[in-house]
């Protein structure tokens, strides 16, 4: 069958969300994308599977008249255009609305237009985080980067599943800050943040208030490395893992913005000497790095902590982490804003 996509836009609605798919109306013909989670033989000779995204997921049925019109593998982003119907694996209860599938006319792998036209984190599978609001703050973060070749770039990056998916799973230490599943997502968020209120107050141009944005966004990727190795913790700093990590996609800087590419290493390793140049953006990531990092230990370990008490300290393995406070100081925390 020498179908493609076009074919049925016409009379076919565009579904942006997985998650809007059971509400759709029985019989309609539509077009998705998503991640393939699985796909599976079925006895009559077709192919029952699972597509997902950052909303949901939903099964796809695909009957053995289509298998040559759909080339398909799992763990990958597809693109499918197919007919809502009632799941026919599922006993709706008496009163309730029938649970849909969708029965795939053609499938296909993601075209260059979507990896162009989408944001990354729109179709990392939900499954992988319950953090939903972190995720769609890391696809504004993306979306903010103007530079065409750095947004490429960091586009790239994010679309790579090695490091997309355990970006928003893992912990950023072991015993340390954020050390909660989802806290790498959550300390690179607050680093980026703290860097931009600092590259506000600092005047900088466009090119390099973005590639500041982008450094703190991917400065401690090395550390899914650490964490899926927990051995080689002693051995390999997380400096140089981020820099492998993101090698792959960095000949995109390489070429398009030469300036950027050395940059953003510079940024990624901290290299610094008292007889060598450096950039005022690293002195700024460094110290957004250990804001973040100090204000979430201290504050797990006040929140643990007798009323007034005034020194804490994490014990084990990690960076030491001492804490004081002026006494009657740590009965409720407060943010900047709620002081006025």
């Amino acid at each position: 069958m020498s179908r493609t996509l076009s074919t049925y836009l016409h009379g076919s609605h565009y579904l942006l969300h997985l998650a809007n798919f059971q509400s759709q109306e029985v019989g309609s013909q539509t077009i998705l994308q998503g991640h393939l989670q699985s796909l599976h033989q079925q006895p009559d000779g077709g192919k029952f599977g699972v597509i997902e995204d950052r909303t949901g997921a939903i099964p796809i049925l695909i009957s053995p008249l289509f298998n040559t019109s759909c080339q398909l593998a799992p763990s990958t982003i597809v693109s499918l255009a197919g007919r809502i119907e009632v799941d026919p694996r599922h006993q709706c209860p008496t009163g309730k609305e029938p649970r849909r599938i969708l029965q795939v006319h053609l499938g296909q792998p993601a075209s260059e237009a979507v990896f162009e036209q989408r944001n990354p984190v729109d179709l990392i599978p939900k499954r992988l985080s319950t953090d939903n609001e972190s995720i769609q703050k890391l696809g504004s973060w993306i979306d903010l980067i103007f530079h065409p070749v750095l947004n490429r770039f960091v586009r790239s990056v994010f679309w790579d599943t090695n490091i997309g998916h355990p970006f928003v799973q893992v912990a950023a230490s072991w015993k340390h800050h954020h050390n909660y599943p989802g806290g790498l997502l959550q300390h690179s968020l607050e680093v980026t943040e703290l860097m931009a209120s600092m590259l506000q107050l600092t005047p900088m141009n466009d090119s390099l208030y973005e590639i500041g944005l982008v450094a703190a966004l991917l400065h401690d990727l090395g550390k899914i490395h650490h964490l899926e190795r927990p051995f080689t913790r002693g051995l390999l700093d997380h400096q140089s893992l981020t820099l492998e990590k993101i090698a792959p996609h960095l000949p995109i800087l390489d070429q398009g913005w030469p300036d950027g590419a050395t940059a953003l290493r510079h940024l990624l390793t901290g290299y610094e000497s008292r007889y060598r140049s450096s950039m005022v953006l690293l002195t700024m990531l460094k110290s957004a790095d250990a804001i973040s990092a100090a204000t979430e230990v201290e504050q797990s370990l006040y929140s643990r902590s007798k009323v007034n008490q005034q020194f804490v300290r994490a014990e084990g393995p990690g960076p030491a982490s001492a804490f004081w406070r002026p006494s009657g100081s740590n009965q409720s925390i407060t943010t900047a804003g709620e002081h006025g």
